[in-house]
Formats: structure tokens, C-alpha cells, sequence
């Protein structure tokens, strides 16, 4: 018997290490424009109670609704109870959001959606304090709802030194179909599923994120696409309390970096791929 679990022992053990060194390298997925947080020329969008006023030309406004349809760098700010920014441009374009001072709450769907771009960056201004809450029930008449209080239908990434508190009441509290890339930032996320969801991939290299979710932390669940599905983790600080998962990947997960603390009702990581986990990264509470 004594033998027959040495073997068992051994066999689990000769997998992991396989299962590690097959796990996939996933280092160059930021581009040079993912960690680029600076700007110079940009249209200034002013939120405000009574309506928006824009300087610059790629928006319109209905009310206090921001319709972006150019590409091309974007500085938010002001606060409104009830306003909403669209961004809607070609699927070769690229817009940049500077979130610099914004406090937006959206009373009938999500303050930010991206419905349609080749990627969107959204840049926390240093020294900026943001927050973004949506509503509980999306009621406003759209084509295709959002599902995340910041959602985005392509690619979406999240950089720059500012603070960004974003309250999911609906559903995930940062989405996308595509990729969601957190380049840095201090970022507090309490949601009513999902904190950081990518449906392709979440890849994290540095930053502060608080993560209060009552589904998964962090949870990418694209499985029927090749190299997709995975959660990359390349450094920063990361607390997470969730009431599913802590992190749920449907393919591989990798990390390489930082520091993670866990309070999880599921799994602390889940995964139906390679796991491939630096010692010391992770502590579970």
C-alpha cells in the first residue's frame, strides 16, 4: 500500500511539473499601447448636473449622454447622478478615455460602454480620484445591453496612477467580450457577480485592486477559441473576497508575480487548464 501511494505521489507530482512546463508565456500580451498612459492633444468632455459641455469634436450629446464616434483621446471629468458615456467607432479605430476627476452614476444602464472599437484604453490621470456606478436593472432601450458597470464589446484596457472605485449593482463590475488588460491603477471593484471579467482573457501586470464580488473575483471563460480563456498575472497587489471563485479560468492560469490575498466562498483558483503559480504569490484567508 505504502508503495502503491509513493507511485500515486509521484505520478501527481511528474503531472504538475508537466503541466507547468507546458504552461503558455503569456509576458508579451501588453502592447506598447496598453502601457502607454499619456496624452496630449484630446477633447475634454465636462459632466455636469445640467448637461455635458464638450471641447473638441468626435462627440455628441443628448442631455447628459456622450455619444464618442471618432477616434482619438478623450479627458473625462465633473460629476452627474445620471449620465452615460457611448463610445460607438469604426472596428479599426482606437479611442483613449483619460478618467480625470469623474464621478458618473448611470440610473438606468452602465456609465461606460464601449459597444464598438478596435480596442479602448481608459487612463487614470494621476492624482484623479474616479468612480463609476451603474444601476441595478438596465432598463434603458438598447440594441445589445451591457453587462458590467465599465463594459466593453472588444478589447479593454485599464492603465495610469489614479484611483477608479467602480460599484457593479447589476451584474460584473469590469467587463468585456474580448480582452480586459490591467495595466495599473488603484482600483476598488464591488459587484454583483463577477469583479473582473474577460471573456477571452484577464491579464494583470501591476497595480492595487480590491475585489469584492459576489461570484468570482477575477474569471475569463472563453473555452472554444484557441490560446483563449486564460487569466495571466504578472505582479501588483490584489485582494479579493468573492463568493464564488477567487479566480476562475476556463483554460490556463498564470502567475507569475505579485502578491494575492484570497477570501473565497468557492475555489481560490480554478482552472481547467495548466496552472502554473509562483511560490508565494497567493494567501488564502
Amino acid at each position: 500500500m505504502k508503495k502503491l501511494m509513493s507511485l500515486l505521489l509521484s505520478i501527481v507530482l511528474a503531472s504538475m511539473m508537466l503541466a507547468s512546463a507546458m504552461a503558455a508565456d503569456y509576458s508579451d500580451v501588453f502592447t506598447k499601447y496598453d502601457l502607454d498612459a499619456s496624452w496630449t492633444e484630446a477633447v475634454t468632455v465636462t459632466f455636469s448636473e445640467n448637461g455635458v459641455l464638450v471641447n473638441g469634436s468626435g462627440a455628441a450629446v443628448d442631455g447628459t449622454t456622450v455619444y464618442i464616434n471618432a477616434a482619438g483621446t478623450y479627458v473625462l471629468s465633473g460629476e452627474c447622478a445620471n449620465g452615460r458615456v457611448q463610445v460607438e467607432v469604426d472596428k479599426n479605430a482606437k479611442v483613449h478615455l483619460v478618467l480625470n476627476g469623474l464621478t458618473l452614476t448611470c440610473a438606468d444602464s452602465a456609465p461606460i460602454y464601449i459597444v464598438s472599437a478596435d480596442k479602448c484604453k481608459i487612463t487614470l490621470a494621476d492624482g484623479s480620484v474616479n468612480t463609476l456606478t451603474d444601476a441595478a436593472a438596465y432598463t434603458l432601450a438598447l440594441d445589445k445591453q451591457p453587462n458590467a458597470c465599465i463594459y466593453a464589446k472588444d478589447d479593454l484596457c485599464i492603465n495610469g496612477n489614479g484611483i477608479l472605485t467602480v460599484n457593479g449593482n447589476m451584474g460584473n463590475g469590469i467587463g468585456t467580450k474580448n480582452d480586459l488588460h490591467i495595466v495599473s491603477g488603484n482600483i476598488t471593484v464591488v459587484a454583483a457577480k463577477n469583479a473582473l471579467k474577460g471573456n477571452d482573457s484577464v491579464s494583470i501586470k501591476d497595480g492595487t485592486l480590491v475585489l469584492n464580488a459576489a461570484g468570482d473575483g477575477i474569471k475569463a471563460d472563453t473555452d472554444n477559441k484557441a490560446g483563449k480563456g486564460y487569466v495571466y498575472i504578472a505582479g501588483g497587489s490584489i485582494t479579493i473576497v468573492s463568493g464564488d471563485d477567487g479566480i476562475q479560468s476556463a483554460t490556463d492560469l498564470s502567475i507569475t508575480g505579485g502578491q494575492i490575498n484570497v477570501e473565497a466562498e468557492g475555489k481560490t483558483v480554478n482552472s481547467k487548464g495548466t496552472q502554473s503559480i509562483a511560490s508565494g504569490t497567493i494567501a488564502v484567508k
